[in-house]
């Protein structure tokens, strides 16, 4: 008797475990990944590289414009200082898993100001305070064209990557939050115990 029989003796819509059958159960998920998800159970996503988390991205692009505000400081060459924000920006939007890119699109501005003003502090002679503010001011004024191309950029490539979705999902979290707040704060009518 073949395995295709003997799972259909029941009748039909029932299945008989049989030995055979029990011999043909399915790969163990860790066993997949411990093969690197050869086999055919792995979806494409997965398959596709790393991706980073919204954390991991963000850790990124700050490193990279520190490093280029850093090296642009020594050299006093601002277009390295930009092409390290727009280099971060691509990367983190290109890598970063799809429901990270909403946090990934909004945090370069405030990531590269807040390595400026590090790498500023670092790198200040004379009045500390006074320095700092200046080289701030001046450095962002070279490199805003640099920063408006890699806020463009990593905005498109957010959204060719799924951001719209990540947007409704916000959309749709705050809806329901306002719905549950409204309920909580309405009074309750009908009459009470002592009523």
């Amino acid at each position: 008797m073949t395995a295709g029989a003997a799972d259909r003796i029941g009748g039909k819509g029932r299945s008989v475990v049989t030995e055979e059958s029990k011999r043909r159960e399915p790969p163990d998920p860790r066993e997949l990944a411990r093969r690197g998800g050869r086999g055919g159970g792995a979806p494409v996503a997965q398959r596709s590289g790393a991706r980073l988390t919204s954390r991991g991205a963000l850790l990124g692009m700050f490193v990279l414009s520190f490093l280029g505000i850093l090296v642009s400081t020594w050299l006093d060459w601002s277009p390295v200082a930009g092409a390290s924000f727009v280099l971060g920006c691509v990367a983190a939007a290109w890598w970063t898993k799809p429901r990270d890119l909403l946090s990934v699109v909004i945090s370069p501005p405030i990531l590269f100001f807040c390595a400026l003003l590090a790498a500023k502090a670092l790198t200040s002679t004379g009045n500390t305070l006074i320095s700092v503010a200046e080289g701030t001011v001046l450095t962002l004024a070279d490199v805003a064209p640099w920063l408006i191309a890699g806020m463009a950029a990593c905005l498109i490539i957010a959204w060719f990557r799924g951001l719209s979705r990540c947007l409704r999902d916000l959309r749709g979290d705050l809806r329901a939050g306002n719905i549950h707040a409204d309920r909580q704060a309405r009074p309750r009518t009908g009459s009470g115990p002592g009523r």
